[in-house]
């Protein structure tokens, strides 16, 4: 384990298990890492736990932030609670009383929580949130949540759900307004909005 008393932090720390608490740490590079009440420029490891800590970037298999804040976090299983983090992506993605601002996904779960834009291949399930924008290949479920612009294969939805906008080739509940495929017009503004925001939003996280 690495000694983290003694931290330079112009030079990455590397070891197979890294805890650090309470330290400021620029670069950390392990197999497994664990931050606790810590400010670190980046982070890269296997396996990633963050918690009352503020991260620059962080990539690793499976990363879970709790009452932390990150810039970016890049993974196959992220889990984010009580946490603010900018931009994700990641295979899977969870929120629980969490915001997040752009999320890039396969799936998503969100529960008590708030995004900005979700781009997502796989399925979306959202109970007590809300978001912005979602644009998914797949399925997406809402239960007591809102979202301003969904396009969606299929959309399900529970009681307290409201939307502004939505295209999808099947819809499962009430719903308050829908635009179906056939109104061509405001699908391609949709979609206009959709990529416009998206392409914002890469360009303000590559700066």
């Amino acid at each position: 384990m690495a000694e983290t008393e003694k931290l330079d932090n112009t030079k990455p720390v590397e070891d197979s298990e890294i805890i650090i608490k309470g330290k400021q740490v620029n670069k950390i590079e392990a197999d497994s890492v664990t931050v606790q009440s810590c400010d670190t420029g980046s982070i890269k490891a296997n396996t990633v736990v963050v918690s009352q800590s503020k991260v620059g970037t962080i990539e690793g298999q499976t990363v879970n932030l709790r009452q932390a804040g990150a810039q970016v976090v890049k993974g196959q299983t992220i889990n984010v609670s009580q946490a603010g983090v900018f931009q994700a992506k990641a295979d899977n993605l969870s929120l629980d009383q969490s915001g997040l601002v752009f999320a890039e996904t396969h799936d998503l779960n969100l529960k008590n929580s708030a995004v900005g834009a979700v781009l997502a291949s796989g399925n979306v399930t959202m109970t007590q949130s809300a978001t912005r924008l979602i644009a998914t290949r797949g399925n997406v479920n809402l239960d007591q949540s809102g979202t301003g612009i969904l396009l969606a294969r299929n959309v399900k939805t529970g009681d307290n759900t409201g939307m502004v906008l939505v295209i999808a080739g099947r819809i499962d509940g009430n719903v308050t307004a829908v635009f179906g495929p056939a109104s061509s017009a405001a699908f391609g503004a949709a979609f206009a909005i959709v990529f416009a925001f998206i392409l914002w939003l890469r360009r303000i996280s590559s700066r």
